[in-house]
């Protein structure tokens, strides 16, 4: 924002020039510009009507509004400080290294090499989290995409339609040896009648066979239920 002489009390000897302030700040006019361009750093017009920087305001809204996740070079203080391009994106989110003012950044010294080992693993670590949110983000988005569609229904919806195919399925395979038994009786019956065994003898062997054929078959359908409802997400392929 620019600030009008009437809009401010800063005296003219606290306001200085692009020029001045990017020598302060330690990065180029360019970067200036854009900042000012951005609305990151504020101008202020001095007693002659010319717009300014404040020494001291500016270089802190540059730094404290600074886009810090696209960082991917050192700004001209930091080069003069030893900085190279990976030391400037592994300190880019640490604020302590925002070299400025003539100040040298923490744990840089004349000749003395930096440790980037802590700043590399905080800055995997964010980038790492920065990963993972933007999958989980992308993964959202598909489901809520195939549920617009069509293709996704509710949790409990599908545990209802789930649970009445099963229902559906027990009904029809406990009802199988009603119909069954008489079948594989009668068969037997009239396997028997055709060999020539007497009607009588016939009778009194498949006498309640109906009901113990019956009951064998209820038995392994229910034998075989059990076996599928006791089958996990590891083992229902398995024979």
């Amino acid at each position: 924002m620019f600030y009008r002489h009437s809009q401010h009390a800063y005296p003219d000897c606290d306001l200085v020039s692009g020029n001045k302030i990017k020598d302060i700040i330690g990065v180029t006019a360019p970067a200036i510009s854009k900042a000012k361009l951005n609305g990151r750093i504020d101008t202020f017009e001095n007693s002659e009507g010319k717009e300014c920087f404040h020494r001291e305001i500016t270089p802190k809204q540059f730094f404290n509004k600074r886009d810090r996740r696209h960082i991917t070079t050192p700004t001209r203080a930091q080069m003069a400080s030893g900085f190279d391009n990976m030391t400037a994106q592994a300190v880019a989110h640490r604020r302590e290294f925002d070299v400025g003012l003539g100040t040298p950044p923490p744990s840089v010294g004349d000749g003395d090499p930096f440790d980037l080992g802590e700043a590399l693993a905080e800055r995997a670590d964010l980038a790492t989290s920065k990963a993972q949110k933007e999958f989980y983000q992308a993964k959202l988005m598909k489901l809520k995409s195939d549920e617009m569609e069509g293709r996704l229904v509710p949790k409990q919806q599908a545990a209802i339609a789930a649970y009445q195919l099963g229902a559906n399925i027990q009904d029809k395979i406990m009802t199988v040896y009603a119909r069954l038994a008489p079948e594989v009786v009668g068969y037997f019956k009239e396997a028997m009648s055709n060999a020539g065994v007497d009607a009588d003898k016939i009778t009194a062997v498949t006498a309640g066979a109906d009901h113990a054929v019956g009951e064998k078959i209820r038995k392994a359908c229910l034998a075989a239920l059990r076996d599928l409802t006791e089958k996990t997400e590891e083992n229902i392929l398995d024979g």
